[in-house]
């Protein structure tokens, strides 16, 4: 990978060698601020040396990273971000939780300091801290021209999160919504049973089966043992499906739409961003399954390049390092001001990952649209 970023109106190398020699910046200090042990040992572990790597692809540039291990504790987030203060970092890549902002927001010099945090929070937000994440905004709106069809069903779990998914797309759509909210794993399938009114629709197949067995004659036999094979004869009353789930929950909630008759063939389900994961490929539920993401070559690249490497799959947290750590070196070196600023990062980028735009500390992306087809992740 020869070209490690692209970045909008901002090179970096030319930018930095031949227009601003006579303030060049000798060092960037970055503190990879990160649970390197603890609970989040392994997603810290695993971002720290994603930094590490990036920065050996800039090898021409003077950047030291400090690792400042959180220990996945509020104390830890404490004594972590004093050491980088005593360390005089220039900018705190991390954390990858909002709560451990919480946690440090009232030590002091935190306002004096720039993060790049992976959680992709909108609401709360810091007026020193950028959310790099994969924010829901920028899903829902990728999602437009699906999400605008009509007689739609709207299906998650019972948490704030479904609830704040499910107000933003009644805001953005004026199509009818049906909201269904299941309130734990095993509610899942009383749930999909109702809304796909199975009991009614069965009870139809089987008085229809009787009826047919109730005429004299062989001509309905071939009719009445196909019907046999299935619980059901008529479709569900709706075509679109927005499940707003993940993991094990998502694929169980598609896999009992299925068993209840409402499968892909006759339902388009929708979900949110599933980073590439390759275990939904597993489920033949999840078939035509549509989802937004981030672009799937360049992750496919950094994925090719981990598993050669390192002999393993990249953490999807891990590819926003390659977007995130060239961002702040062009900024850094290309501008004379001592102290970075929020502001300084305003704008619109085309990185590893897509093309984004940073504004008001949040980072809203341009994200592509993608398939479950034939055990495949297709763009469509």
């Amino acid at each position: 990978m020869k070209k490690l970023f692209k970045i909008v109106v901002i090179i970096l190398l030319s930018l930095i060698v031949n227009h601003h020699k006579s303030f060049a910046k000798t060092e960037l200090k970055i503190g990879a601020f990160l649970p390197l042990t603890g609970e989040n040992e392994i997603i810290g572990q695993n971002i720290y040396q994603s930094i590490l790597i990036t920065i050996f692809e800039l090898k021409n540039l003077n950047i030291k990273v400090i690792p400042l291990d959180t220990k996945s504790s509020a104390e830890g987030a404490r004594l972590a971000f004093q050491r980088g203060i005593e360390k005089n970092v220039d900018i705190f890549v991390g954390p990858v939780f909002f709560q451990t902002l919480n946690q440090i927001s009232n030590q002091e010099k935190f306002k004096d300091k720039i993060f790049i945090s992976y959680n992709n929070h909108e609401n709360k937000t810091f007026p020193n801290v950028i959310n790099f994440g994969v924010n829901l905004t920028s899903q829902i709106l990728s999602l437009q021209k699906v999400l605008d069809k009509t007689n739609f069903v709207f299906f998650g779990d019972n948490s704030d999160f479904s609830k704040k998914v499910y107000e933003k797309i009644k805001k953005n759509h004026s199509n009818n919504h049906r909201p269904v909210f299941f309130k734990n794993f095993n509610d899942i399938d009383k749930q999909t049973k109702k809304i796909t009114n199975f009991e009614k629709r069965n009870n139809f197949h089987l008085e229809k089966i009787k009826k047919l067995e109730s005429i004299e004659g062989e001509e309905n036999l071939d009719l009445i043992e196909s019907l046999k094979k299935h619980d059901t004869s008529e479709p569900v009353n709706f075509k679109n499906t927005f499940i707003s789930a993940f993991d094990n929950e998502l694929i169980a909630s598609i896999a009992f739409f299925d068993f209840y008759d409402a499968n892909y063939k006759d339902v388009q389900f929708v979900t949110l961003n599933l980073w590439f994961d390759k275990k939904y490929l597993i489920e033949p539920s999840l078939e035509n399954l549509i989802f937004p993401s981030i672009d799937l070559k360049g992750f496919r690249e950094l994925d090719q390049k981990y598993k050669k490497n390192y002999g393993r799959n990249i953490y999807h947290l891990e590819s926003l390092t390659f977007d995130i750590i060239p961002l702040i070196a062009s900024i850094w070196f290309s501008n004379s001001d001592p102290e970075l600023k929020a502001s300084m990062f305003n704008g619109s980028y085309k990185g590893k990952t897509g093309s984004f735009t940073i504004k008001e500390n949040k980072t809203n992306r341009e994200l592509f649209l993608y398939k479950i087809e034939g055990k495949k992740f297709k763009k469509i």
